[in-house]
């Protein structure tokens, strides 16, 4: 995986433990072919820790392939775990790539849009 600064000065990724015991990845900007290391290694960390995890996209503009199989990958490995996957905060724009590319049909997934997200 390539190190290094992160290519868009608009793109960020935070990782932070959750008050029940799991973790919160938050994405800002683009989750594409240029950011989605960054945002994998953060994934990374997250299920290595224990409990589920929640991936925050309100503040996610778009998700490319690249993202969408990043996303596939998380929930697949959390569901060997048996964790479960949340998408918090999904913009319409997103929601509409999440729901063509059948990851809002996952069992291990839940998928928020944005407006729902739990307090």
């Amino acid at each position: 995986m390539p190190t290094g600064p992160v290519p868009y000065t608009d793109f960020a990724v935070h990782v932070a433990p959750t008050a029940d015991g799991g973790t919160d990845v938050a994405i800002f900007g683009e989750l594409d072919l240029a950011t989605v290391d960054h945002a994998k290694r953060a994934i990374a960390e997250a299920i290595l820790a224990e409990g589920d995890v929640v991936i925050d996209l309100r503040a996610c503009v778009f998700v490319d392939s690249q993202g969408i199989a990043a996303l596939v990958e998380a929930v697949l490995r959390l569901g060997e775990q048996g964790r479960r996957l949340t998408l918090r905060g999904v913009q319409p724009r997103v929601m509409k790539i999440l729901d063509r590319a059948g990851l809002t049909r996952l069992d291990l997934l839940e998928v928020e849009p944005e407006g729902r997200e739990a307090g």
